[in-house]
């Protein structure tokens, strides 16, 4: 019989003071053998890879086996962030006696356990990964969806392994939240950091943190017993605070992402829809029942195929003027395999029955009603809807050419800044791909909506990320709207004007 090696046992007795709040949920949850998927995010200056980095080294010490792969998308990121981070901590905690550090290299001498740093260009070099017991994914916003699934499919072979992902929430429309947080149901649990959420299977945990959860930013705080609040430890960083508190009232957006560490995208300015803003424009829009739909498509496909679906409602106001309140209660945005308008015209039927709605009008791409020799003859992309929405009796509206990019979105742009008597646009909240469409597409250098182009990282196909839903909302606008529109591109001059089928103030 072989003797079993021995393993040298350090006693390090380690101040709890250390660590923040975070640190204590992630060691539960990485000693949890159910547990797969650590999901960590929130704002900067949340100590989020430090308390991960921080655990892994305390993981290290105490015994054989506690293997790490970190990954960053790009190799080049490594060296002056989370391999910064593990060296910094053990040079603090005054145990580089007990490491060898290598580049993209950290090995404990006590127990052999170690962590590699590797850069992930490409997920199909991904391999020789069933050896650790954890793969660290540091900005996982940064890889694909691709990347996720090769190393799920790869670590495997040992009992406990775990996939850490940690990231600040930059998109709404992210991979991430669509793919992940939003699938899954996620269960609240009580926690002492900004949030935490298992889902039902009991093998994700998603954790939330932020600068205020940092005890080293807001210090550590208890009533004594006189009942006042005093400073118990950490630390009070009185300029980070109040950089904060300055982003809360100058830059509430990138606040919330990068403060509260709350889903958002930043604007960077340059946006084409300059005066669509998310606090004033977005509402809790409902269907009302007693006023028609009207349904605007964009042709594209990729990356998904879009249908707005709005209602146009006439409201007295107290000086005896009509407002026309443009609101967009819904969107089908479907991407493949189901964006054809077969899948999204079953889905409007399916949202909205013909027996409820009260008349339908139909607008879209001028260009799109050409013969499309991919379809029988004389058919177009109008056709097939007309042909699978024809239980509606629905209406087509179309100008005899498309509006102008530049002027249609001034013209919009002029109602959401309250410019345009007598009209008001409204954004319902579920309408997610639009809003994000509305916040962020850009304006190209001669004033058009610009296109830049995206590729699937799984089919390759190239798309436009952006205008879609913009391009479908100016359609409808400009031809719903054909008179203050004409009248805005006279420069205020009234002027009675009739654009395809002649639209009378009471078919809304």
């Amino acid at each position: 019989m072989v003797p079993k090696k021995k393993t040298k046992v350090v006693d390090i007795d380690f101040n709890p003071n250390l660590f923040n709040n975070v640190y204590w949920h992630l060691l539960r949850a990485f000693d949890n053998l159910l547990i797969r998927y650590i999901w960590l995010y929130g704002g900067s200056s949340a100590s989020k890879t430090y308390s991960v980095v921080q655990l892994q080294i305390v993981k290290m010490l105490s015994g054989e086996n506690e293997n790490a792969l970190v990954l960053r998308k790009f190799a080049v990121d490594i060296k002056d962030s989370i391999f910064a981070d593990f060296e910094s901590i053990i040079a603090d905690w005054g145990i580089k006696h007990l490491f060898i550090i290598q580049q993209n290299f950290i090995k404990c001498i006590v127990t052999g356990s170690y962590v590699r740093f590797r850069g992930l260009d490409d997920s199909e070099k991904i391999k020789g990964i069933s050896r650790f017991k954890r793969v660290i994914m540091e900005e996982v916003s940064q890889f694909d969806e691709i990347d996720l699934k090769q190393i799920r499919k790869r670590l495997r072979g040992k009992v406990g392994q775990q996939i850490i992902c940690i990231f600040n929430p930059i998109s709404e429309e992210h991979w991430i939240k669509e793919k992940i947080f939003d699938v899954e149901n996620l269960i609240e649990q009580d926690s002492d950091i900004s949030g935490m959420w298992v889902n039902e299977k009991g093998n994700l945990v998603v954790m939330k943190t932020n600068y205020l959860d940092n005890c080293f930013i807001v210090g550590r705080w208890a009533v004594n017993e006189a009942g006042e609040l005093v400073q118990i430890g950490g630390f009070v960083d009185q300029h980070v605070i109040d950089d904060f508190e300055h982003d809360k009232i100058r830059d509430n957006n990138y606040y919330q992402i990068y403060g509260l560490g709350n889903w958002g995208k930043l604007r960077v300015g340059g946006e084409f829809w300059k005066d669509f803003n998310p606090n004033t424009h977005i509402v809790n829009a409902v269907w009302d029942e007693d006023h028609p739909l009207h349904i605007s498509w964009d042709e594209n496909v990729n990356p998904y195929l879009t249908c707005l679906i709005w209602q146009i409602i006439h409201e007295k106001q107290s000086d005896n003027s009509v407002l026309k309140r443009i609101i967009q209660i819904d969107e089908i945005c479907l991407p493949d395999p189901r964006n054809r308008v077969s899948h999204v015209s079953a889905e409007f039927i399916k949202r909205y029955p013909q027996q409820r709605v009260k008349g339908l009008f139909v607008y879209g791409d001028r260009t799109s009603i050409k013969e499309d020799t991919k379809l029988e003859k004389g058919e177009n992309f109008f056709t097939k809807i007309i042909q699978n929405l024809q239980n509606y009796s629905p209406t087509l509206r179309m100008q005899s050419v498309n509006p102008s990019i530049v002027q249609s979105g001034g013209f919009i742009n002029e109602i959401y800044a309250g410019n345009i008597p007598g009209l008001s646009i409204e954004i319902g909240t579920k309408c997610n791909k639009s809003i994000y469409d509305y916040q962020y597409a850009l304006e190209d250098s001669d004033g058009t909506l610009k296109k830049s182009k995206k590729t699937n990282p799984v089919t390759k196909v190239q798309y436009e990320e952006f205008g879609h839903p913009s391009d479908a909302k100016r359609y409808l606008i400009t031809v719903a709207f054909a008179n203050e529109y004409q009248e805005y591109l006279r420069g205020g001059k009234k002027v009675k004007v009739v654009s395809g089928r002649a639209i009378s103030k009471n078919s809304y």
